[in-house]
C-alpha cells in the first residue's frame, strides 16, 4: 500500500514572469496499486491586459489552458512515494515573489500542508510529472535526440530517446548498417540537458535535409539540423560550453 492516499501540488509561476509566459496549475494525485491517478489542471494567468496580437506573437494561442485525467505508469507512484516519505514542510513559510511557488498537501494518516523544505527536488519532480502527463495524453512525443558524425573514415549515428511516460532512456547507435541499442541512466537526463544546451542553437543556417558533408549534427527532435560550431556555438567569451558538449557526445556516439 502507498503511504499517502492523496497528494496535492499548487504551482504558480513568479512575479518575475511575465504573461503570456505565467501560469499556474494544480495537480492532485491518488495512488493504486498498478498506477498513479493524475487530474491537472494548468491555466495561463495575467493575459487580460495583452490583446491577441502580443499572445500569439510569443507563439501561444486565444487559450492554452490545459485538463488532464487519467492513469500514469506506477514508476511515478514510486518516485512520488519516495519524495514524499523524505519530506517536510514548512507550514508558516512566506512565499518568495521572486521564486517560483510550489505547496503541498497530502493526506496519510493525517493532513500535512505547506511548503516543502527540499523545494527544488519537488520542482523537478513536478516538472518531470508533467512532462509524463504531456506524453501520456499525446499532447507532446517522447524527447529524441538524433546525433550524427561524419568523417572521411565512417559515419556514426545515435538516436537519444528518453520517455516520460515510462521514466525510461535509451540509445540506439548505427554504425556500418547494423544498430545496437542500450539504456540510457535516467538520472543523468537533467546533466545532459544542461550540457546540451549550454551553447547557443542559432536557426540561421539549420537545414532539414540529414547531412551529406563531414561534421558532426545534432537534431533534437524536431526535423531540423544544427553543426556543431557553426549553429551550435558558445554563448560568449571564455565559455567552455562547446568542450563539454563534446565529451557528452563522445559517450553516446561510442
Amino acid at each position: 500500500m502507498a503511504s499517502f492516499r492523496q497528494l496535492t501540488l499548487h504551482f504558480e509561476t513568479s512575479a518575475q514572469l511575465p504573461p503570456p509566459y505565467s501560469y499556474q496549475y494544480e495537480l492532485r494525485l491518488k495512488p493504486s496499486f498498478q498506477f498513479l491517478h493524475a487530474q491537472l489542471k494548468l491555466s495561463y494567468t495575467h493575459r487580460e491586459d495583452l490583446d491577441m496580437d502580443e499572445i500569439e506573437a510569443e507563439g501561444f494561442t486565444p487559450n492554452d489552458d490545459y485538463e488532464w485525467e487519467g492513469n500514469l505508469e506506477k514508476v511515478w507512484r514510486d518516485e512520488v512515494e519516495k519524495l514524499l516519505n523524505k519530506t517536510k514542510v514548512d507550514k508558516n513559510k512566506q512565499p518568495d515573489e521572486e521564486a517560483d511557488f510550489l505547496a503541498l498537501a497530502w493526506e496519510s494518516d493525517q493532513t500535512i500542508e505547506g511548503i516543502p523544505q527540499n523545494l527544488e527536488e519537488w520542482y523537478y519532480l513536478a516538472q518531470e510529472l508533467l512532462q509524463a502527463i504531456y506524453e501520456t495524453s499525446g499532447k507532446e512525443r517522447a524527447f529524441e535526440l538524433h546525433l550524427l558524425d561524419i568523417t572521411s573514415q565512417e559515419v556514426k549515428e545515435s538516436i537519444l530517446t528518453a520517455s516520460f511516460r515510462t521514466r525510461t532512456a535509451q540509445v540506439k547507435k548505427i554504425s556500418g548498417g547494423k544498430s545496437t541499442l542500450r539504456f540510457y541512466p535516467w538520472h543523468e537526463l537533467p546533466h545532459l540537458m544542461e550540457v546540451l544546451y549550454a551553447p547557443n542553437w542559432l536557426s540561421e543556417g539549420a537545414q532539414e535535409q540529414k547531412p551529406k558533408r563531414n561534421g558532426l549534427y545534432f537534431s533534437p527532435g524536431d526535423g531540423i539540423w544544427y553543426e556543431y560550431g557553426k549553429q551550435i556555438v558558445e554563448p560568449g567569451k571564455g565559455a567552455a560550453t562547446l568542450s563539454k558538449l563534446k565529451q557528452f557526445v563522445n559517450r553516446l556516439l561510442s
